[in-house]
């Protein structure tokens, strides 16, 4: 629930000058932090909260720093080569978007994996390539944060995931089916083939590799991300087009390809793709212009919609649309391809059209930043095979036959179940930030109040389930606070 982006090469501190936007009390509330020095979150961006939505580590794909904004024991020189050299050495950032991400543990809480990519000579010059590099090794590294009074040390370091030639970013991760473990997806290079890693219990397992739709050239950064119900795959450029997926996490299979070309005036370099909670609207970011998807549609091409157009602002640089992501309180955040001191926000994701109102430069940063946004792994993902919009929905939504409420919201130790009549077998299920579960309370008498203690759970937000006979009925979120 805090994200850190920004750089300090415009601002008047040139010293480790950093935004972090916090979303702890439904936020943003965006500030300036001093971190290392030189700091940039270039196109590489990945952080990790603990369960009261407090930072626990971050990383810009250089080096991988803890919450007193140091760098972790162990944790400099984690891309070695070209990126070591050009882009770290001096201070900086990795340059691939989403080009690190951090994971939690299967086995340990006190354990988080941090994946990056590499990048280094590969191809011989050839006429029909721009660049002659790309990254050979998903790397990754593993913090356990009992180690350095809790600040958090790097354990083990240069672990090689995955070794082959690979897209310039885009690690991106969901949930399993089994609610535990991590799919891992990282593209191929000048293909149409991608790596699916799976991490459980007893570690990085072997990849599988699925070749399907089209075929990448070497115009390849772009943004990916999974729908929060997890059965999408999107990745997204101004040269290859929207690419949509189906996605089982079971069994990590990909199938279905779509793509939809956008012409290349109209994205010029620029690009960017975020989900709506309920996993139903898709909005592609095309610099001067945003549009909106159905992916609930029987034609998902022919349901686009034009729901923004740059205004002209620029403060000092143009706000054109750049990367995009899914906020925890819901809403959509979207970068601008310049360096500016706005993000834009769609405050109503979940619905179709002009209607999701979109404001542009609508968040005002204390500090300059450039196009970087938090690349974080699909949390939101329901664990159980059946249809379900998503977390993030009203509390007192219906989603089948009952309707519930759940009160207060926030709240210091108890919340209150109240249902629609009398019912059986409902269990209530809480799980924290990083999905895992905290809380499950059965409810199995007829009265329509049930009173849900809070207690051993720190303050933070919580995402609830409940489910009658296995199946999901309802589902929201609440924050508990002292």
């Amino acid at each position: 629930m805090q994200w850190v982006i920004g750089f300090d090469q415009l601002t008047p501190d040139p010293l480790g000058d950093a935004i972090l936007m916090d979303f702890k009390n439904g936020g943003p509330i965006a500030s300036i932090i001093t971190t290392v020095d030189g700091f940039y979150m270039l196109g590489s961006n990945s952080s990790i909260c603990d369960n009261e939505g407090n930072l626990l580590l971050y990383s810009n794909g250089c080096y991988i720093v803890n919450r007193k904004h140091e760098i972790m024991v162990n944790g400099d020189t984690i891309n070695p080569g070209y990126i070591q050299t050009s882009f770290c050495a001096d201070g900086g950032g990795g340059p691939h978007p989403q080009g690190v991400l951090i994971l939690p543990a299967v086995e340990d809480e006190c354990l988080y994996y941090v994946f990056n990519l590499d990048f280094l000579d590969t191809y011989p010059p050839d006429s029909n390539m721009f660049i002659g590099q790309a990254p050979q090794h998903l790397y990754y590294h593993i913090v356990d944060m009992s180690r350095d009074s809790g600040y958090g040390e790097i354990i083990q370091k240069l672990q090689i995931a995955v070794q082959d030639t690979f897209a310039r970013g885009n690690i991106q991760a969901t949930r399993h089916a089994n609610g535990n473990d991590w799919w891992i997806i990282t593209p191929k290079s000048h293909s149409n083939c991608y790596f699916l890693t799976l991490l459980t219990a007893n570690g990085i397992q072997p990849s599988q590799l699925t070749c399907l739709g089209n075929v990448w050239g070497d115009r390849d950064p772009a943004q990916a991300v999974f729908s929060p119900n997890g059965k999408k795959y999107v990745r997204f450029n101004w040269w290859d087009g929207l690419n949509i997926f189906d996605f089982d996490n079971a069994t990590g299979g990909l199938s279905n390809p779509l793509t939809i070309y956008f012409p290349n005036d109209t994205i010029n370099y620029t690009f960017g793709v975020a989900i709506s909670p309920n996993s139903r609207y898709l909005y592609a970011c095309a610099r001067k212009k945003v549009y909106q998807f159905d992916l609930a549609a029987a034609d998902i091409e022919s349901s686009k919609v034009l729901i923004a157009t740059w205004d002209g602002y620029q403060n000092p640089s143009a706000t054109l649309f750049h990367f995009a992501a899914l906020g925890p309180d819901g809403k959509i955040y979207i970068t601008s391809a310049g360096t500016t001191y706005n993000l834009h926000v769609i405050h109503n994701p979940d619905l179709p059209g002009l209607a999701c109102n979109l404001e542009q430069h609508g968040i005002v940063l204390p500090s300059l930043h450039w196009g970087s946004i938090p690349n974080f792994p699909n949390y939101r993902n329901q664990t159980t095979p059946m249809d379900c919009d998503s977390i993030f929905v009203s509390s007192t939504e219906t989603k089948k036959s009952l309707e519930f409420t759940v009160f207060p919201n926030p709240s210091a130790g108890m919340i209150t179940l109240e249902i629609e009549r009398p019912t059986f077998e409902l269990v209530f299920e809480v799980r924290d930030i990083l999905g895992r579960v905290a809380k499950r309370v059965d409810i199995g008498n007829s009265s329509t109040q049930h009173q849900i203690p809070l207690d051993g759970l720190p303050n933070g937000q919580y995402f609830y389930s409940i489910l009658e006979d296995g199946q999901r009925v309802s589902a929201g979120k609440f924050i508990k606070l002292e």
